[in-house]
Parts: structure tokens; sequence; C-alpha cells
């Protein structure tokens, strides 16, 4: 069995993000999970692997979450994406819906003393 070398917490959500693809194609994606670094959505035909786009997520008329993403698979089984370095009003309002919907949220604190991934 494969070691889990993930670094950052995922929990599981169901909302909607919207996935803006370069050229302006905006898809309504539901996603599974979601972390610090990157979030799992249900199948979504018109996405493919290897895409760089925008992930925006409402959480209200005056807040929202919009970050640079790469796509790193899309098939049958689900759309993963990788999240890119965000702006810092992006980062607190994710760090507190990944807080939010945690089961232990100072462990979520806790995983960000260390970097998510090796040198």
């Amino acid at each position: 069995m494969e070691e889990n070398r993930r670094r950052r917490s995922r929990v599981n959500t169901h909302i909607i993000a919207q996935y803006l693809q370069k050229g302006s194609t905006v898809f309504q994606l539901s996603t599974e999970n979601i972390s610090l670094k990157g979030m799992l959505a249900k199948p979504q035909p018109g996405i493919s692997t290897g895409e760089v786009g925008v992930i925006r997520i409402e959480l209200s008329s005056e807040a929202s979450i919009e970050i640079e993403c790469e796509i790193i698979r899309s098939d049958t089984t689900g759309v993963a994406i990788d999240f890119k370095p965000m702006d810092e009003d992006s980062f607190f309002h994710l760090r507190n819906l990944v807080r939010y919907n945690a089961p232990d949220a100072d462990q979520i604190d806790d995983e960000l003393k260390f970097p998510a991934f090796e040198d």
C-alpha cells in the first residue's frame, strides 16, 4: 500500500465551486473534499488534466475565495485540483472553511507549522 504523503488534511465538503477555464468558460463543480492545498470535485466533462484556471467559491455576497489552480486529474472518478499560491484574503477564508469542516480544527493550524511538501 502506498504511503500517504499528504501534509494537509482533507475535509469532506459538499459545496459548489466555479472553475474558470482559460478562455472564459465557467464550470460548476460539486466538491467532495477540500484542503489548504487543493480539492476533489465530482467528474465534470470538458475539464482536462493539465489545464490551468481559477477556482472561485462564493461564501457570501461580501466574501469569496479565488485561487489559481491546476487540474491534476480529470476522469470518471473526479476532478483533482491543485491550488497555487493565493492572496492573503483567500487563504484566510479557505483556512476558515477547512477548519469549520474539520473534525479537529486545531490540527489544521498545526499543519501550517510545516511545509506542504519536501524541498
